[in-house]
């Protein structure tokens, strides 16, 4: 059968009765094609897409021709897909796809803006509103099929009709420019007619009478808002002078030499706790500051009001809380409601994990928390927090290149040193500084605990929670009780009393029937009660003498032979350590209480109990310095000629035992070197540098040379501390003596001077910039805990001034926060804290204002 066919594109055409071809277009019956234009012949979609077919449509060899390109393009174009897509997608289905394909991008650009979602994984990608309609690929690199339809733009919003214009109301134009020309003509009027000069002189209102009026009329809320800076005072601050309550920014107040602190103190709390912008860097430290101030007033109510506001903005903080509520606690038991106190505590003990990972203020929060605990009968929580949060001192890190470690355990003695400033009322901070132990602490948060908890009234507590401690704890915690018995005692105590009293504690602690640990009972009580009663102090050293004669001191130790480095057998280093501790706590108390020979005579058989515990460091290096030259080679030789070995290989284990040996002899004499320091260092800074100086020369100049222990670069510390006390004893000669003995040994010229020593020494002569320049060039421990130490260290009237000095040239804000309680404290005990009141008042900043108010809300116990 024949069909009918195209004259223009020569295809066959079923309809027998088609008018117009319905490929071209172009009429069945010849002629033009409708509206004029060129029949083309018909290709498919893949071949018009690849390329045109020539305008020509009477050329039909041009037309086959590119129907021929276009086919052959089109086989070529899915050949390569189909290699693409295997490469590529690798798609478990194959969907057909167009050529002309837009690939959505994941992220919108300037020209990708039309948002589209795949449906098959709902990606969500963007292409050019352009390619809106179009088939467009996923985003997604494995979506399973990423090709599909996009959605049309959506129809444009029709334009709103613009709106009518507005007539103008002519009458209201024209009345408001004659009020004006009126008004202006009278002010023309009466600026004419005044004299040309007037003989009147304008007085502007002075910084403090404008202080006095924004005092009398705004809002209380606004008065600490509102606070600006100007010429009132050098740092900027209004100086203002009132007759009634006294405003932050004042710097007097009505009352004088002496304030009625119960009633000023909460009026100068509420409005410094509004300060907001600048002149409070912390919101929730304010209102930390603000709540433990009122429990130390005993306003138990306005202090969970603070707790309250606490809340609202301490969210970033939350273990600030804890201090909180810890103080919140004692003000409970003060007032006799003991479950209250017991909810506040553990409250505060539900928030021990959002302490911080390191850092000091996490080490005070936790011991203060765990004193609380001890009070409130919840002892195995204090446990777990002197476990979890507490940072125990091991001897040997001397050298440790762990210096993270070696801050970490610094930060535990400060922690522990300044827990005593905030708790024990009884005493200061400076006083448990100067009766601290002749060794550091081991376990300084334990320790605090426990003075804290006997600070607070509650020793019989604390003293059943220390014994339930292991033995190391045991004895620390028991230790800084006696100490607390030693300081707090009467100036008619006796020996007889307080050794009666520390021997009540042997029924059941165990270290009570160690020799030992009960003369370092008695020691610590006598360091401490030496600055109360002389007498006592010497009764109490007498009876550890007597603990401590019998004990046999060990032998020198030897250097072992070759058997004896590979199968080492050294000695156990605890009970060595625990009788070297007592001498030298007995050494201290005798230094403490004037018993020159009697502190010579202890401090020889400490450090005699020493040399049994290992080597000296230097001869253990020098050998270890062999192990690593260059002389390997014949010490395995050797090694294989002493113990009848004939393989290499088994020489070169024998040397790695050998060699791992001698390892452990070295961290014997580490521990031995770290001990000696550790007491000849805290000698020196309680007055006994002449007795130091003496020992360091007899180790030095020692026969036996495994003994023989000289001066490194790990004794500068001690050696700055000997030379500075010589030097502030007036003893110059002596000084130089030490630095150039020093200097001859280990060829170190430059030695700094103590910071500590010499701070406290400018301090005591009321030189606060002096004292304060010189801890500038501290380490951070030791400022932080110089600074607290000699601002609350006011013994006498007129040191006040010099602790202010201190203070405001400390350029750390947190450090003189933290030595303004102390200071306030201090000044307080004096009978001075009108002065603290004027001069809190001065600080822009309402985080120290509070701090310094806090000191003065801490109670005085006589």
């Amino acid at each position: 059968m024949d069909f009918a066919v195209c004259p223009s594109c020569k295809q066959s055409v079923l309809d027998d009765d088609a008018v117009d071809c319905p490929f071209c277009g172009a009429p069945m019956k010849g002629g033009p094609r409708p509206g004029g234009a060129p029949a083309k012949p018909a290709t498919s979609k893949a071949a018009q897409s690849s390329k045109s077919v020539s305008a020509s449509a009477t050329n039909t060899a041009s037309a086959a021709n590119a129907v021929n390109r276009g086919a052959a393009n089109k086989s070529a174009g899915r050949s390569s897909s189909a290699d693409q897509s295997s490469g590529t997608d690798d798609l478990p289905f194959e969907t057909e796809t167009k050529a002309a394909t837009t690939v959505a991008v994941a992220t919108a650009t300037k020209q990708r803006s039309f948002r589209v979602v795949c449906p098959m994984c709902e990606t969500v990608g963007y292409i050019s509103p352009k390619s809106a309609g179009t088939r467009v690929k996923c985003a997604n690199p494995k979506c399973l099929v990423p090709t599909f339809d996009a959605p049309q733009l959506p129809p444009p919003e029709p334009e709103k009709p613009p709106e009518p214009p507005r007539k103008p109301n002519y009458i209201l134009l024209g009345g408001g420019t004659a009020a004006i020309c009126i008004i202006g003509g009278i002010v023309a009027y009466f600026v004419a007619s005044q004299p040309a000069a007037s003989p009147v002189a304008v007085n502007r209102m002075t910084p403090e009478e404008a202080a006095r009026l924004l005092a009398e009329t705004a809002p209380a809320a606004n008065t600490a808002n509102n606070q600006t800076k100007n010429s009132g005072t050098p740092d900027g601050t209004p100086q203002t002078t009132t007759e009634t309550t006294p405003n932050p920014g004042d710097t007097k107040t009505a009352a004088g030499s002496t304030v009625d602190l119960a009633k000023e103190l909460p009026i100068l709390i509420e409005k410094t706790v509004l300060i907001r912008g600048s002149q409070n860097r912390s919101l929730p430290f304010s209102r930390q500051m603000a709540a433990e101030a009122y429990a130390l007033l005993g306003n138990i109510e306005k202090a969970q009001e603070q707790v309250v506001a606490f809340d609202r903005v301490g969210q970033n903080v939350p273990f600030y809380k804890i201090s909180i509520l810890t103080e919140l606690g004692w003000a409970q038991l003060r007032a006799g409601t003991s479950d209250a106190a017991k909810a506040s505590a553990l409250a505060a003990y539900n928030l021990v994990n959002k302490l911080p990972g390191n850092g000091r203020s996490r080490l005070i929060f936790a011991s203060r928390l765990g004193s609380l605990l001890i009070a409130t009968g919840e002892a195995d929580k204090a446990t777990q927090l002197a476990n979890d949060y507490a940072t125990t001192w091991k001897p040997g890190l001397i050298d440790s290149n762990l210096v993270a470690e070696r801050l970490e355990r610094q930060d535990g003695q400060v922690a522990a040193l300044l827990q005593s400033g905030l708790d024990d009322f009884a005493g200061s901070i400076a006083q448990v500084t100067a009766t601290r132990p002749g060794v550091v602490w081991f376990e300084p948060q334990a320790a605090a605990m426990a003075r804290s908890a006997a600070a607070h009234g509650f020793s019989e507590k604390a003293i059943s929670w220390a014994i339930s401690q292991p033995e190391v704890r045991q004895l620390e915690a028991l230790g800084e009780i006696a100490a607390f018995e030693g300081a707090t005692a009467p100036p008619d105590a006796t020996a007889e009393a307080l050794k009666a009293k520390f021997d009540s504690w042997g029924a059941n602690a165990s270290v009570m029937k160690l020799p030992a640990s009960k003369a370092y009972l008695f020691a610590r009580g006598a360091a401490a009660v030496a600055s109360v009663s002389r007498p006592a102090a010497l009764g109490l050293i007498k009876e550890a003498q007597t603990l401590l004669e019998p004990v046999e001191l060990p032998a020198p130790m030897t250097w072992p032979k070759t058997q004896g480095l590979i199968n080492p057998q050294l000695p156990a280093v605890a009970p060595l350590e625990r009788l070297f501790v007592a001498w030298a706590e007995v050494s201290i108390a005798c230094q403490l209480a004037g018993d020159t020979a009697g502190c010579d005579a202890a401090l020889s058989k400490a450090l005699a109990t020493l040399q049994g515990v290992g080597p000296a460091l230097n001869y253990v290096d020098q050998f270890l310095e062999q192990l690593n030259g260059p002389d390997v080679a014949s010490i395995r030789d050797r090694l294989k000629d002493e113990l009848g070995i004939r393989t290499e290989d088994a020489a070169r284990q024998a040397f790695s035992s050998y060699r791992r040996g001698t390892l452990n002899y070295r961290e014997h004499a580490a521990i031995r070197y770290d001990l000696e320091l550790q007491a000849l260092d805290r000698l020196a800074q309680a007055g006994g540098q002449a007795i130091v100086w003496k020992k360091l020369q007899e180790l030095a100049s020692d026969t036996n040379a495994v003994q023989k222990q000289v001066p490194s670069e790990i004794s500068m510390k001690l050696v700055s501390s000997l030379a500075t006390a010589f030097q502030l004893a007036n003893e110059p000669t002596q000084a130089q003596a030490v630095t150039d003995w020093y200097s001859g040994v280990t060829r170190i010229g430059a030695i700094t001077p103590s910071a500590t020593l010499l701070a406290a020494s400018r301090f005591a002569a009321k030189d606060g910039a002096g004292a304060a320049a010189v801890l500038k060039e501290a380490d951070a421990p030791t400022r932080a805990l110089m600074t607290s130490l000699l601002a609350g260290q006011l013994k006498e009237v007129g040191m006040v001034e010099p602790a202010l000095v201190l203070i405001g040239q400390t350029s750390d804000l947190s450090v003189r926060e933290e030595a303004s309680i102390f200071a306030a404290h201090a000044a307080h005990h004096q009978g001075e804290a009108a002065k603290i009141v004027t001069h809190l008042q001065t600080l822009p900043q309402a985080t120290e204002r509070l701090s310094w108010i806090r000191g003065l809300s801490m109670p005085i116990k006589k």
